[in-house]
């Protein structure tokens, strides 16, 4: 497939948000950051700030709205709770705004920081007063029928912050209408996720605000939070005039949000080589704020657990408040986390058995027709399991990888499965509205964004197969809340699956009209093509100027009951210096159910980003945080990352097999590689070297300690077998 918006995207042309930001004259947002959490600061000299050249406004707490919401951009009500405010009066986060500056330039901006003086009261106890204990969500989930308790300590994995680093920071810019209305331009996954929030923080109708998602220059999850969009819209309305506003990269470390760090224990029960349960426990710290944490919790067990078939499930854990920065959506949205800890237990038990850890895995994988929804089972709505059989796809990946080949000193291979949802299931909703223009274009007006991942290619596509026309005569114009066209956003892997099954609609309707008009234009002798021998543009000239006016609109609306899951099934071969304990990727093997992937060459971009992403996960990638909550990664020369130049030699086998449900038979397909990648290189390592490492970012030094730790283990049973 030719992707038509490449020229586009690659040019000049492309307007992001920091090209408005650099094309648009206004005045220029800042934030005073907190030094001390946490803590209720005063800015002592507030009014000598104010009367310095250039400050239009410096606002702190006292004088903003104290209506609390969440910056998680979900639907509501959110999941999330509402903890935050425009500026919160107790801060607790370093970097979190004290206060709010607009200046005439960055000079004027970064004067008025320097002469800021601030006190700050120091507070013990719980982080948030509705939570005395700093636990924010506990639950314990136990589903079938009890076979006693799950001997032994199970399998217990730590996992790190992770930071998006996509390209482009967070950037925002608002200004007021003549008629008092809000727009607010911003590189956003959730254009109306971000009206929603704003208005709620300003307190002022949704009606009253536009929000314009530019073209996104990397997401990853990261913009799927309302973070810097409430700040320029209150110094838009005090001054009247435009604010813009982007974060530095430091500030993208400080202010912007992480992956979800815990601790995760699972443990399980045999009954010989037949699995009876599952149990998995986590320990979720979601930082200073809540947003995303109890889904994001969930989704550890929700994308492991209906792997494996079993009688009983157990799922319990917590959500804590801790000093640091805020966690957030990410790639994979609890995927990697619990896929570390139930992978590394899976080959933990074929290993203390004797067995191939793909054999004990083929054993107990789901089948078609099971339930995907294990943890609720009086669901009469519940998913399941459509797509190849996981052992096929397991048994290519095998192949490809020579599973079975003599392997070589200190080398390894490790298997890991993951599974992904298309859109949040029994949650999504999204409107696209097809209109024929005058010419014979066909304008796709959508509220999902384009961050890179191929969004315009797979609508265009969907829509021309669906009326039967060329991709090159449709236009895709996402992201504007004025133009009518609700999407809950661009996340959850949601996009193709949701949205694309709106334009389908819609298109399929177009179709329906252009036929009847047809039906209804004189007949041609010469009926050649789908239109009776009439071309595109002379039916939009029918439908606009002829006897039988009638415009050709079509409106798809989609909020689908299913939400078919596609899988990855990933070997990684590794060598492992047994000197210094360096481990180098050697190849990884993917296999992805994609049901049918509409531009296979996207598809295998998006499967090679996701484990090129899951391998710093892996192997390097951590946002590290003092106790005291300070962030010490703050910039890229602080943060281990790996470059394009360090990615392994990868395969990638894709299936081919339609899902019924989805649009031209797709699933989803950003998000899945992501997870099984850190359990497939630490079974590798073992399969090396004979240790685990259990601990991620799976450093040299973590690995050379195990090593060392296993010798010494060694020795000391070798001297005592000599004693005795």
């Amino acid at each position: 497939m030719e992707r038509v918006e490449r020229r586009w995207s690659l040019s000049a042309q492309a307007r992001y948000a920091v090209d408005w930001i650099d094309r648009t004259p206004g005045l220029v947002a800042g934030v005073l950051e907190a030094h001390r959490v946490p803590a209720v600061p005063h800015v002592t000299n507030l009014e000598e700030l104010r009367g310095l050249p250039g400050i239009h406004a410096v606002v702190t707490a006292t004088e903003v709205p104290a209506t609390r919401f969440t910056t998680a951009g979900q639907p509501h009500k959110e999941p999330s709770p509402y903890d935050m405010a425009i500026i919160n009066r107790v801060v607790r986060y370093m970097g979190e705004p004290v206060a709010l500056i607009a200046a005439q330039t960055q000079d004027d901006l970064r004067r008025c920081l320097d002469r800021a003086i601030v006190e700050y009261h120091g507070l013990d106890g719980p982080l948030h007063a509705s939570c005395p204990d700093n636990v924010l969500a506990r639950w314990s989930t136990h589903i079938g029928e009890s076979m006693g308790p799950i001997a032994g300590d199970g399998t217990m994995v730590t996992v790190q912050r992770q930071s998006h680093l996509q390209l482009e920071p967070h950037a925002s810019m608002a200004m007021i209408e003549p008629g008092g209305r809000l727009v607010l331009w911003t590189t956003t996954q959730v254009p109306y996720h971000v009206r929603r929030i704003v208005a709620r923080a300003l307190e002022c109708p949704a009606s009253q605000i536009r929000v314009v998602a530019t073209d996104v220059g990397g997401g990853f999850g990261s913009k799927q939070e309302v973070i810097v969009e409430p700040w320029v819209a209150l110094l838009a309305r005090l001054t009247g005039r435009v604010v813009k506003m982007q974060l530095s990269r430091r500030q993208e470390f400080l202010l912007g949000r992480t992956r979800h760090s815990a601790t995760l224990r699972v443990a399980s029960l045999w009954n010989g080589q037949n699995l009876s349960a599952m149990h998995l426990e986590v320990d979720v710290i979601t930082g200073p704020y809540g947003g995303h944490g109890s889904s994001v919790a969930h989704n550890m067990a929700l994308k492991t657990l209906p792997f494996y078939r079993c009688p009983r499930y157990e799922f319990d854990g917590q959500v804590r408040y801790a000093v640091g920065p805020v966690a957030g959506a990410f790639r994979g949205y609890g995927g990697p986390q619990g896929a570390m800890a139930v992978e590394t237990h899976w080959d933990e038990v074929a290993r203390r058995m004797g067995m191939d850890p793909a054999a004990l895995r083929i054993g107990s994988l789901m089948q078609e027709g099971d339930p995907l929804d294990v943890l609720d089972p009086i669901n009469d709505r519940r998913r399941v399991f459509r797509g190849d059989p996981i052992q096929d796809l397991i048994q290519k990946c095998l192949d490809a990888a020579e599973w079975s080949a003599p392997r070589g000193l200190n080398e390894g291979l490790g298997l890991a499965l993951s599974m992904q949802a298309s859109g949040v299931p029994q949650a999504e909703l999204a409107m696209v509205r097809v209109v024929l223009q005058e010419d014979g274009m066909l304008w796709v007006t959508t509220g999902a964004v384009d961050m890179g991942q191929g969004a315009r290619e797979v609508l265009r596509s969907i829509v021309a197969d669906a009326v039967g026309i060329s991709p090159r005569g449709i236009r895709i114009v996402p992201g504007d809340t004025d133009l009518e066209a609700f999407d809950y956003g661009t996340y959850a892997s949601s996009t193709t699956f949701v949205t694309g099954s709106a334009a389908q609609k819609a298109a399929q309707q177009v179709k329906r009209q252009l036929q009847d008009l047809v039906d209804i234009l004189p007949w041609r002798s010469k009926s050649q093509g789908p239109w009776g021998g009439y071309t595109i543009e002379e039916l939009a000239e029918a439908s606009f100027y002829g006897p039988h006016r009638r415009p050709v609109v079509g409106l798809g609306v989609a909020a689908p009951e299913q939400s078919p899951a596609p899988v990855a099934v990933l070997v990684a071969h590794v060598h492992v210096d047994s000197d210094i304990g360096q481990v180098t990727v050697q190849r990884l093997v993917a296999g992805v159910d994609v049901g049918h992937p509409i531009n296979p060459i996207a598809v295998q971009g998006q499967i090679e980003g996701a484990l090129a992403q899951g391998l710093g996960y892996a192997l390097c990638e951590e946002v590290h945080v003092s106790d005291e909550g300070h962030v010490l990664t703050q910039s890229l020369r602080d943060y281990a990352y790996l470059s394009a130049m360090e990615m392994p030699p990868i395969t990638v086998i894709l299936t081919d097999t339609p899902d019924p449900d989805g649009p031209m038979g797709a699933k989803s397909a950003g998000e899945v590689a992501v997870a099984p990648v850190a359990p497939a290189i630490a079974n590798a390592i073992y399969d090396a070297v004979g240790v685990r490492v259990r601990d991620l970012p799976i450093t040299a030094q973590k690995v050379w300690q195990q090593m060392a730790q296993s010798q010494k283990s060694w020795a000391t049973c070798e001297l005592i077998k000599q004693q005795d």
